[in-house]
């Protein structure tokens, strides 16, 4: 399960931009403008702090988990907590806690498979992936833009889905979908915004982990 989360994390902080072409089908141009827009505004914001719902979904094996988590990001550092899981950046350095194994895996951002930094997938997502506008519908109230992602070369997710709000291109959930059958959903509770995080939050503490969890420095 923390392969997926670590995998699909990049979608949940990022809504990624699209090179525009005339010859491409309305409902691409559709996807790449929506995108767009959503990227640009997330990339306005200098801090973020987003409360969410994690939903892991296999229906054909009739399992469903659900966790809270919490996200804090300014620029490139960020925290976020997902059950009992740390996953923790200053921007150079990754701090991985996962619960299931009992252990601390250490590695430079730049080794990170996709990252998870809001920009992490902004500089190629549009070579590597195809965006196709769906359809528009309700979800918790609101009216959202359905946008199906594809990857270019085949993946462990072969879709992700991303739900924008209509009326100001707010990222409103994302959902990646693996080859088993299997859903991942990151939907968005409470965001806050361009609010005052200090650089401490993003700092490694030992003693913030548990005391008898292994180390693995990857680096």
């Amino acid at each position: 399960m923390i392969k997926n989360i670590l995998s699909i994390t990049a979608l949940f902080f990022t809504v990624t931009i699209f090179a525009q072409n005339a010859h491409q089908p309305r409902a691409e141009q559709m996807a790449n403008e929506l995108l767009t827009k959503a990227s640009d505004r997330l990339k306005s914001f200098r801090t973020m702090e987003v409360d969410f719902t994690y939903t892991m979904e296999n229906t054909s094996m009739d399992i469903v988990e659900t966790m809270a988590g919490k996200v804090y990001s300014k620029e490139d550092k960020y925290k976020m907590i997902l059950g009992d899981n740390i996953f923790l950046s200053d921007g150079e350095t990754v701090w991985n806690y996962i619960d299931d194994m009992y252990e601390i895996h250490i590695n430079y951002v730049e080794n990170m498979e996709g990252g998870l930094t809001p920009t992490a997938l902004l500089d190629n997502f549009g070579d590597e992936y195809k965006g196709r506008f769906v359809r528009q519908e309700t979800f918790n109230g609101k009216t959202v833009d359905i946008i199906d992602v594809v990857p270019n070369s085949p993946q462990s997710f072969f879709k992700y889905r991303v739900g924008l709000d209509a009326s100001d291109q707010m990222l409103v959930f994302t959902t990646a979908y693996d080859r088993h059958g299997g859903t991942y959903t990151y939907t968005l509770d409470h965001t806050r915004f361009n609010h005052e995080i200090s650089d401490k939050l993003f700092e490694y503490n030992r003693s913030d982990f548990p005391e008898d969890a292994d180390v693995i420095d990857l680096r």
